[in-house]
C-alpha cells in the first residue's frame, strides 16, 4: 500500500506545477516533474525511470501547445540516463545533484532552442529573452533539486522500512 505514495507525490507535484502557472505569468522557472523523474531514477534505477519519464513526458505532451513528443522523449531519457549512472552519484552529496540537474536543465532548454528556431524564427528580442528564461529555469530547478530530493529520499525510506528482503 506504501507504494502508492508515489502516485500521491507524483500527482501533488503535478498540482504544485500547474498551479504556480498562475503566480508567475505563464514563464515557470522551474520544472517539478523533471527533478520527480530525476528522483525516480536516483532511487530506483533506469527502467521505473524511464517509465515515470514517458509517463510524465506524455502528460506534459498533452497539456502543452509546443510540439508533440518533445517532453515525452526528453523526460523518458532523463529518467533512464540518471537511472543508468545512479549508481555513480552520491546520493548524500547534494552538491552533485544542483550541478548534475543544472546541467540537465541547460541541456533541455538547448535541445528546445531547435523548435523555436523553426517556428519563430530567432531574433534578437526572442534570443534575449529565451536567454533569460534559461537562465532563471536552470537556477530555479538548481534551487529546488534539493527539496524535491531530500523529500523523495524521505519518501524511499519510508517504502523501504517494512521491506524485509536480506
Amino acid at each position: 500500500m506504501k507504494m502508492w505514495s508515489w502516485a500521491a507525490a507524483a500527482f501533488a507535484l503535478l498540482i504544485l506545477q500547474t498551479t504556480s502557472l498562475g503566480l508567475f505569468g505563464g514563464n515557470l522557472f522551474f520544472d517539478l516533474p523533471l527533478l520527480f523523474i530525476y528522483s525516480i531514477g536516483l532511487f530506483y534505477g533506469a527502467r521505473p525511470g524511464l517509465f515515470c519519464g514517458l509517463v510524465f513526458g506524455l502528460l506534459q505532451d498533452i497539456s502543452s501547445p509546443a510540439v508533440f513528443g518533445f517532453y515525452l522523449l526528453t523526460r523518458g531519457l532523463v529518467g533512464y540516463g540518471v537511472g543508468s549512472i545512479k549508481e555513480m552519484i552520491f546520493k548524500n552529496n547534494y552538491g552533485y545533484h544542483v550541478l548534475i540537474i543544472g546541467g540537465i536543465s541547460f541541456v533541455l532548454r538547448l535541445l528546445y532552442l531547435v523548435p523555436i528556431l523553426c517556428l519563430a524564427g530567432l531574433s534578437e528580442p526572442v534570443a534575449f529573452s529565451y536567454m533569460k528564461e534559461s537562465v532563471l529555469y536552470c537556477l530555479g530547478n538548481m534551487l529546488l533539486v534539493l527539496p524535491v530530493t531530500r523529500i523523495c529520499l524521505a519518501l524511499y525510506r519510508w517504502i523501504a522500512e517494512d521491506d524485509l528482503t536480506y
